[in-house]
């Protein structure tokens, strides 16, 4: 006997259900498959076949309508409950349901699943950190950026059926192996579709958040501060909170772990727990602050002398510096002091005699603040630059390495490079910050968590304070919460002060922002009104930025307005505003 299937077809523009006739034939055509909510079948919607997922089943169909026909079964695909959570999601980011259904369906048809009989995880005990974190059913862990994953990853396994997330493709493989060769089943995602929808314990990257395994009993988060986890094109959700949620509805033990957890983390109501202080700075080298402002003026903008002794001493060394072309920001020629704002303390740029904000406008007239002078000279050098003066000043090869890259040489013991080059690199003797105030005054809310996270991963290649590894910090502003927090080995530090301004600027988490952009912003902003509660400002053209101090209050407003046609993009508390 036929059945009636409730359908969302894979069109995001749609995202809306429709009832279809399943006949018996088309069930039988395809034995294997389960006939349940998330299957995978085909339909005829507008003239076309599309794929679907089936929502519900045995549905009352309308009086007087006649019914389409499934017109293939077929796959496996996500489960019921991740079906609900897309659900979930999709009021949360303000996207269609159809997105987060296509993240968690497999690129390929899956035409049946085998139940795993995974084996428990072996009986070792990881280090007392890791086992108190799960048995408190919730924590954020505080790791040194130099510690291994493995002992946090094995405790998730020993809970069960786990789920870890790292922020890397290279890390989640490294950590998979390790996990195998100690005697865990471990499916990698999404390699390992099929598996993991047996009930095996996934590791992945943000996609794994909607790994198919089901009935969890524990979560776990790697290096949390990371923004791989947030999706860049819209909807902007975070694996994160994904991740968070399925440990809610399943009942789940989780812990977030990173060396600088994110303000998200900091303020979700759970315990903090860190390793004692001693072995906390241990898992930290060593960082050089060297203040430009000393430098003689002649010396050059990019190049100190204690880095000039630096790369004579024959130390791997990488060089980061994020730019390729003209920089934003001037510094006085005469003392070294950087160009600011006397209103907003924001880094100024030298447009002819006026020093200007490129983004907010603000000017004033060339003149140091500190000694007056009204000479000042652009930090101007891009990697390729550097990279050629770095060959002549250390008499030795240079790699050049930006996001293009796509193989370095086997023998080079001196890199120049983007931020791309702390990812290709293994490990260095130094890593050199050529310029760090571009880091720590980008226009941006969360600059300074993101400049914490460039030093954890420079920290990883240099490895630990006994190893003698140095972190070498060229900048103008060393008194900066960043770089004292580095230099003492206390994240908690810039946690703190971060939190302070955040509140007082009313910016993520202590208040929830959705940027408008798109040719179609300023209608949709039109269509908005002024509703109670929500603080609406132009951050630029066709760009404008909203403000609520309740989510669910921001995000009910801006799914009940009418979306006009047109290119149009929400963004919920995106981390790069």
């Amino acid at each position: 006997m036929s059945r009636i299937v409730r359908v969302l077809p894979d069109e995001p523009a749609v995202d809306k259900e429709f009832d279809y006739l399943l006949p018996d034939g088309v069930v039988e055509a395809s034995p294997n498959v389960p006939i349940c909510v998330g299957t995978l079948v085909r339909i005829d919607l507008r003239g076309r076949r599309v794929k679907g997922w089936i929502t519900e089943l045995d549905v009352t169909p309308p009086e007087g309508v006649t019914l389409s026909e499934v017109k293939k079964v077929s796959g496996v695909g996500p489960s019921a409950d991740l079906v609900e959570l897309a659900k979930w999601a999709s009021q949360q980011w303000l996207g269609s349901r159809v997105h987060f259904l296509r993240t968690a369906t497999h690129s390929r048809i899956v035409p049946s699943i085998t139940p795993s009989s995974s084996r428990p995880a072996p009986a070792t005990a990881p280090n007392n950190l890791a086992a108190e974190a799960f048995r408190r059913g919730g924590a954020v862990v505080r790791t040194p950026p130099t510690s291994d994953d493995f002992s946090l990853a094995i405790a998730a396994a020993s809970q069960g059926r786990a789920l870890i997330l790292v922020p890397t493709l290279a890390r989640a493989q490294h950590l998979a192996l390790a996990m195998k060769r100690a005697g865990v089943d471990v499916a990698l995602h999404p390699r390992d579709w099929r598996i993991s929808a047996g009930g095996r314990t996934t590791v992945g990257t943000r996609s794994a958040a909607w790994a198919p395994i089901t009935e969890l009993d524990a979560v776990l988060v790697l290096d949390e501060q990371d923004q791989a986890y947030q999706s860049e094109a819209a909807p902007t959700w975070h694996a994160r909170d994904v991740a968070l949620e399925r440990a809610k509805r399943d009942g789940a033990r989780w812990v977030i772990a990173s060396p600088a957890p994110s303000l998200e983390a900091l303020t979700c109501g759970a315990p903090l727990l860190t390793a004692d202080r001693a072995a906390e700075r241990a898992g930290w080298p060593i960082f050089d602050l060297v203040d430009l402002r000393d430098e003689a003026p002649s010396a050059g903008s990019w190049c100190s002398q204690h880095l000039s002794r630096t790369l004579t001493m024959g130390r791997r060394v990488v060089c980061v510096l994020n730019r390729k072309g003209r920089a934003r920001f001037a510094y006085c020629a005469q003392c070294g002091e950087l160009a600011r704002s006397e209103q907003t303390g924001k880094p100024l740029g030298l447009e002819g005699d006026r020093l200007v904000h490129p983004v907010d406008g603000d000017e004033r007239p060339a003149v140091c603040s500190e000694c007056s002078s009204t000479k000042f000279r652009r930090v101007k050098l891009g990697v390729t630059g550097v990279a050629q003066e770095l060959e002549r000043l250390s008499r030795r090869p240079v790699v050049e390495v930006t996001a293009a890259t796509e193989s370095l040489p086997e023998k080079a013991d001196l890199y120049v490079g983007t931020e791309a080059v702390l990812h290709r690199v293994e490990s260095a003797d130094t890593v050199a910050f050529l310029d760090f105030d571009q880091e720590l005054l980008a226009p941006r809310y969360r600059a300074g968590e993101e400049a914490m996270s460039l030093l954890i991963q420079a920290a990883r290649l240099v490895g630990r304070r006994e190893k003698g590894g140095r972190v070498v910090i060229q900048t103008r502003i060393p008194q900066h919460p960043v770089l004292q927090a580095a230099v003492n080995a206390d994240p908690g530090s810039l946690a703190r002060s971060e939190l302070e301004v955040r509140r007082a600027l009313r910016q993520p988490p202590e208040a929830h922002w959705a940027i408008i952009s798109g040719a179609s912003a300023d209608q949709f902003i039109q269509r908005l009104g002024s509703p109670e509660g929500l603080e609406i400002r132009p951050a630029n053209e066709n760009r404008w930025r909203i403000r609520s101090d309740d989510r669910q209050e921001l995000v009910d407003h801006l799914k009940n307005v009418d979306r006009p046609s047109g290119r149009l993009r929400i963004e919920i508390n995106p981390l790069r505003a």
